[in-house]
């Protein structure tokens, strides 16, 4: 497979105007399949995959120059790196890559303290076994919720209402207790942490909880000065797919729900406009696609049937780019599968484009493969 992709990704570049190369958007792609072994991969062997993209992208010699000179991080900045954990011990993002890029920063001069692994919510950093980390371990794991919190300062406004629920800012009432989790799975519900937070108890009318601003976390706007994005390539029922931009935005803001599904048109222009804001824009400088493990179908949750052993990792400034990749590739594993396409549901891609936050046109687009 890593051939093929290597021979196919060749064929593209010669066929592509020396224009576009040296105007495209670069991304590295590392593809090994045979990293990945029932359902987990080789530490050692990923490791080696993210230093050689990260190398590659910057055209350093060294680790130290990679992150301080290509990339812009220095010793002082505490640097973020959002990962995607929804997706349980399997389809989250995988420690072997997080603990490279965590090594890798620390060789750059970066303290060990200064480095933090975050998602939005504590209860799914758990269930994807990120748990709190004893003082002196390689990075910290804190979540927005209920760790760190929202920025009451700023915010983003959309005109489409969405229902609180215990975890946003504006939402009064408390947590939804464990006993509300075990009744549901007596009756056979799986349920989404989200979902479980869905049912918090209210001090007041559920239905007079509604707003239209999303709360940014404090993680982004005070505590972070870079952030590292480390998505899972999988699709995702409300937006399509869950990859650099979907992921980032969800997991940055609250009261999102409102922008899943249909009713909030897959997440468009939501996605893009959240992420259209100059401090989001200066502090993401790199986003590393967890690609070990595909999965093309019932995402966010893992679903094992629906799982290809891609082994792959894609590098690259320009999430559009990444997730335009990616998600082609998704899309013709379900055809194969007679699913339907992910396609209609990714206009907020287009939208990203329209609003500078990178391209997805192949011609655009600077393939990058390493054997």
């Amino acid at each position: 497979m890593g051939q093929l992709l290597h021979l196919v990704t060749l064929m593209l570049l010669l066929a592509a105007p020396p224009e576009a190369l040296a105007a495209g958007s670069p991304v590295v792609i590392v593809e090994r399949s045979e990293v990945v072994h029932n359902f987990t991969v080789d530490g050692a062997s990923v490791r080696t995959m993210f230093r050689d993209a990260l190398l590659q992208y910057t055209k350093q010699t060294s680790v130290k120059t990679a992150w301080t000179k290509g990339i812009g991080i220095t010793p002082q900045d505490i640097v973020g790196i959002k990962i995607s954990a929804s997706g349980g011990p399997v389809m989250s993002s995988r420690k072997p890559l997080v603990a490279a890029i965590a090594e890798s920063l620390a060789e750059a001069g970066v303290p060990a303290y200064q480095i933090v692994v975050w998602d939005k919510l504590e209860d799914e950093l758990r269930e994807s076994e990120y748990f709190p980390r004893p003082e002196g371990a390689p990075y910290r794991v804190r979540s927005v919720i209920p760790e760190t919190g929202f920025d009451e300062h700023v915010f983003y406004v959309n005109e489409v209402l969405g229902r609180l629920i215990w975890g946003d800012l504006a939402f009064q009432g408390i947590k939804p207790g464990r006993g509300q989790a075990q009744q549901a799975q007596k009756h056979g519900e799986k349920q989404s942490v989200a979902q479980m937070y869905g049912r918090g108890v209210s001090a007041g009318s559920l239905e007079n909880q509604v707003s239209n601003k999303s709360y940014y976390a404090q993680l982004v706007t005070k505590i972070c000065t870079k952030i590292i994005n480390v998505p899972v390539c999988i699709d995702n029922s409300g937006v399509g797919f869950n990859g650099s931009l979907a992921s980032l935005a969800l997991g940055m803001v609250d009261n999102t729900r409102r922008f899943e599904g249909e009713g909030g048109n897959w997440g468009d222009p939501a996605i893009a406009e959240i992420l259209d804001r100059p401090f989001v824009r200066s502090k993401v400088v790199l986003h590393v696609m967890d690609a070990l493990i595909a999965q093309y179908a019932g995402g966010p949750d893992f679903s094992p049937e629906y799982t290809y052993p891609l082994g792959a990792i894609y590098l690259s400034k320009d999430p559009v780019a990444i997730d335009s990749l990616l998600a082609r590739r998704v899309d013709s594993w379900r055809a194969g599968a007679h699913i339907p396409v992910l396609k209609p549901m990714l206009q907020y891609m287009q939208t990203a484009v329209e609003y500078g936050l990178g391209t997805a046109d192949p011609k655009n687009i600077l393939l990058i493969p390493l054997p």
